[in-house]
C-alpha cells in the first residue's frame, strides 16, 4: 500500500501549535469530529505528525518491537536533560528503567505513602470548616516533599524549600510552549526572552550537582534507602555506574514527572467530587474514583509519542517513516463507545477493571511511566484523608476549565473548593477567616 498521511487541519504551523498548548480538548475534538479518529497535525517545531485515538493502532504501539518506534521525546531535552529515562532511546532505556524499576515497587511504595500520610495530615490539620482552599498548590508542596524525601534524601527543610520555589519558577508561559516550539527556550545570545528561565534552570543543576557530590560522600550511603542513594550505588553488568551528568538529568526528570503531574490528578480529583459526592468511600471505590479522576482529566493528555522508523498501518493509512504518531489520551477516554456518557463522572465504570489499551493516563508498552503506581497511591492518600475530615463543596458554581500548565492540562482555578464539617453538607458554614479564604 502506498505510503500516506491522512488529511488533517492546514493552519500554519505556530497557529497548530498555540492551539495545542492552549486549546488542547477544542482543537482535537474539532479534528476528530472533522477528521475522523486519526489526522495530520503540523505542530510548531515538531515534526509532522499523526493524532490517533485507534485503539489497533495503540496496541501495536504498545506492543510492537521497540527498535521500529523510536520514544520521540527530543523536544523534552531542554526540561530534563539527555540521559534521563524520558529521552533515552528502546536499548539504553530499559536499563536505566531496570535499575529504577525497584524503587517504585511493593515495600517502598508503601513507605512513600506513609510518608504522604503525614505529610498531607499535617497539612489538612491547618483547614477549618469554611475555608476555600485552592487545593493545587497545596497537593505540589505535598508530592514535592514526598519526592525530596524519598527520591532524593534531603533531610535539610531549608533546601527542600530552596528547590521547591525553583521549580514553581519553572514552570512560566515559556515552558508551556517549549514542547511544540523548542526554539523559545534554545539558550542563544539572540533569543533574551529565556534569560530567567535559563537561570533558574542553572540553580537548580548546580544544587543537584552539589547535593549529589554530598550523597557519594555520605558514609551512611548503604545505609539509605532513597533513589538517588541506590542508583549512586547501582552498577551495570559491566561493573560501571552513573555519571553525575546522568544522574542529573535523571532526578530532574523524577522530581518533574513525579510530582506536577500527581498534583494536577488531586486538584481535579477534588474539584470533581466537590461536585459529585462519592456513593461510598471504601478501599475499591476510592481506587475506581482514582481512575474515574484519570479519565476525566488526565494530566498529560497525550499517551505516547513515537518517531515510526519504518511504514506503519493506521486503518486505511500508511504512515511513512520519520512520522512522530502521537496517541490522543484525552479523547480516547472520552470515546463513548469505550465510556458511556463520558462527561459523566461515574467511578462505578471501573470497579472491574480498565478497558485494555483504552486507559493511558500513564502511557503504555516499554515507555510506561515508572511512578503510576506512586502517583495513584498519592492520590488515594490525600482524597481519603481530605474526605475522612471534611466535605467538599465547589467554591463556585460551574464546571471547572483547564489551563495549560507545563506540560500538564490542570484546572483553571488550581481546583479550588470549599471545605465544611463531615455531616453538614448544604448547612451554613461559619465565615472563613481572610488568611484562609486567599491562601
Amino acid at each position: 500500500m502506498a505510503q500516506r498521511l491522512p488529511p488533517g487541519p492546514r493552519l500554519p504551523r505556530l497557529v497548530q501549535a498555540w492551539n495545542w498548548t492552549y486549546r488542547y480538548p477544542q482543537f482535537t475534538g474539532d479534528a476528530h469530529a472533522r477528521y475522523g479518529s486519526t489526522f495530520t497535525a503540523r505542530i510548531g517545531g515538531l515534526p509532522t505528525s499523526v493524532v490517533t485515538t485507534d485503539r489497533d493502532a495503540v496496541r501495536r504501539l504498545f506492543t510492537g518491537n521497540p527498535l521500529v518506534k523510536r520514544h520521540g521525546n527530543d523536544l523534552l531535552k531542554p526540561l530534563v536533560g539527555e540521559h534521563s529515562v524520558l529521552t533515552l532511546e528502546p536499548h539504553e532505556h530499559l536499563a536505566r528503567r531496570k535499575l529504577l524499576l525497584p524503587s517504585f515497587h511493593g515495600e517502598r511504595i508503601q513507605g512513600y505513602a506513609r510518608l504522604m500520610e503525614r505529610l498531607a495530615a499535617q497539612e489538612l490539620d491547618r483547614w477549618r470548616p469554611g475555608d476555600v482552599v485552592e487545593v493545587q498548590p497545596l497537593a505540589q508542596a505535598l508530592t514535592l516533599d514526598v519526592i525530596l524525601q524519598a527520591v532524593l534524601g534531603i533531610e535539610d527543610v531549608a533546601l527542600r524549600r530552596r528547590l521547591r520555589r525553583i521549580f514553581d519558577a519553572m514552570i512560566n508561559p515559556i515552558t508551556n510552549l517549549t514542547t511544540y516550539v523548542p526554539q523559545v527556550t534554545r539558550r542563544a545570545w539572540w533569543n533574551p526572552g529565556t534569560y530567567l528561565y535559563w537561570r533558574v534552570k542553572d540553580r537548580l543543576d548546580a544544587l543537584l550537582l552539589e547535593h549529589i557530590a554530598a550523597t557519594r560522600a555520605d558514609p551512611r550511603l548503604a545505609e539509605r534507602d532513597d533513589v538517588l542513594a541506590m542508583l549512586v550505588q547501582a552498577r551495570d553488568q559491566d561493573g560501571g555506574g552513573l555519571t553525575d551528568l546522568e544522574l542529573r538529568d535523571e532526578l530532574v526528570a523524577l522530581i518533574t514527572a513525579g510530582h506536577e503531574t500527581t498534583a494536577t490528578a488531586i486538584a481535579w480529583g477534588a474539584a470533581l467530587i466537590a461536585r459529585h459526592p462519592l456513593a461510598r468511600e471504601d478501599d475499591a471505590y476510592l481506587t475506581a474514583t482514582v481512575k474515574e479522576i484519570l479519565r476525566i482529566h488526565s494530566p498529560i493528555p497525550i499517551a505516547a509519542a513515537r518517531r515510526v522508523l519504518e511504514p506503519f498501518g493506521i486503518a486505511d493509512w500508511t504512515i511513512p517513516p520519520d512520522v512522530i504518531v502521537i496517541v490522543d489520551a484525552y479523547w480516547l477516554h472520552h470515546d463513548p463507545a469505550i465510556y458511556p456518557e463520558p462527561e459523566a463522572f461515574r467511578p462505578g465504570r471501573f470497579l472491574d477493571g480498565a478497558p485494555e489499551h483504552a486507559f493511558l493516563p500513564f502511557g503504555g508498552g516499554a515507555h510506561r511511566c515508572l511512578g503510576a503506581s506512586l502517583a495513584q497511591l498519592e492520590m488515594k492518600v490525600v482524597l481519603r484523608a481530605l474526605l475522612e475530615r471534611f466535605e467538599l463543596a465547589p467554591a463556585a458554581a460551574g464546571p471547572v476549565a483547564a489551563r495549560r500548565r507545563g506540560v500538564t492540562l490542570a484546572p483553571r482555578d488550581g481546583g479550588r473548593i470549599r471545605v465544611t464539617r463531615r455531616g453538614t453538607r448544604g448547612a451554613p458554614c461559619p465565615a472563613a477567616p481572610a488568611a484562609a479564604a486567599t491562601r
